[in-house]
């Protein structure tokens, strides 16, 4: 264990001090659409840093690698509800289980709200007497199968929407990954491709004001908005319990990302349990400047037949006041 930690934290002080990623990559932010599709929806996962495609944790799993689901040996269901600033929720939940023998499939469902805004102008600051609303959301169903005992796939199909005070926004989104057992120790290695899919716009049209070139005149003209890509992110990562006896254990996860949206980044975390009862999590995001550092605990209730988990998470951001979640699981 002392080895695995040293190489860990040697490899952690030559990236930070060497600057290991370059900027490049860092201008394309703000460059997708659906980027509420990029918080994570785990209390598990983001207690871990989010570096999770290698590893099969609960139902929300699916969310970040649709090949864990046919790593399940009983029917998973997650609920998680996200505080995220400026009195904005996060609400997610899913449910996997197995079809028949090798074949599993999944439902999942997300949606991010607030109560509804008055609207204002400049001649009225305080408010018209209107409210609008805004939402994202997201429904999605999952299918994956377990070739051998140590590679399973997934796929996810998903329809998302944005709803902006009447003006609606959807398109179709693709997730798919892997799963596999190495058969060296614990050693396992994923890799997955999360919201791919066509570039989207608002429906309907809108006025603009543009310059004419022959009169030197501005005028209204028509005009259709413009289109964005989602917020594709492929994962490559891998995890190993690093220590281990018959009543506790530390799982290792590393994992780098490539974002479409923004510059790579790498994802490490820690999870230490106390005889599958209770957890501590802990994680650190290389190279990204917000919820970079996130801690997390968990406790796991056999009741009569099931499992309850509960989760909580904790992250930081460095300007905006800090998310906090807390997710609820059970397995039967």
């Amino acid at each position: 264990m002392r080895k695995f930690l040293l190489i860990f934290l040697i490899t952690f002080t030559i990236v930070q001090g060497q600057n290991f990623f370059p900027i490049l990559g860092g201008q394309r932010v703000g460059t997708s659409v659906f980027t509420f599709l990029k918080i994570g929806v785990s209390a598990r996962a983001v207690g871990m840093g989010e570096a999770v495609a290698a590893l099969q944790q609960d139902a929300a799993s699916v969310y970040y690698n649709p090949g864990t689901i046919a790593q399940f040996e009983q029917t998973e269901f997650s609920a998680s509800r996200i505080q995220w600033p400026a009195d904005i929720n996060y609400d997610y939940f899913s449910l996997t289980r197995r079809i028949k023998g090798r074949h599993y499939a999944g439902i999942s469902f997300g949606i991010l709200h607030f109560a509804p805004m008055q609207e204002t102008t400049e001649y009225l600051p305080h408010g018209t007497g209107n409210y609008f609303l805004y939402q994202d959301r997201f429904i999605a169903l999952t299918y994956g199968a377990r070739m051998t005992d140590r590679f399973s796939f997934g796929i996810t199909l998903k329809q998302v929407e944005e709803n902006l005070a009447g003006q609606i926004m959807s398109t179709a989104m693709l997730d798919m990954g892997t799963f596999y057992w190495t058969g060296f120790r614990s050693l396992r290695f994923s890799a997955s491709l999360s919201h791919f899919g066509p570039q989207a716009k608002p429906d309907g049209t809108y006025e603009k004001q543009v310059l004419d070139t022959e009169t030197g005149e501005e005028k209204m003209v028509i005009t259709e908005f413009e289109s964005f890509s989602p917020p594709t992110i492929f994962r490559v990562g891998a995890a190993m319990d690093i220590w281990q006896t018959k009543t506790q254990s530390i799982i290792l996860a590393l994992q780098l990302n490539h974002p479409v949206d923004n510059a790579e980044n790498i994802s490490t975390g820690l999870e230490y349990n106390f005889a599958n009862i209770f957890f501590l999590r802990g994680g650190y995001k290389i190279n990204k400047e917000e919820e970079n550092l996130s801690f997390g605990a968990g406790l796991i209730i056999p009741i009569s037949g099931f499992k309850l988990r509960v989760d909580y998470a904790y992250a930081n951001f460095n300007h905006l006041s800090d998310p906090q979640r807390l997710s609820i699981g059970i397995a039967f």
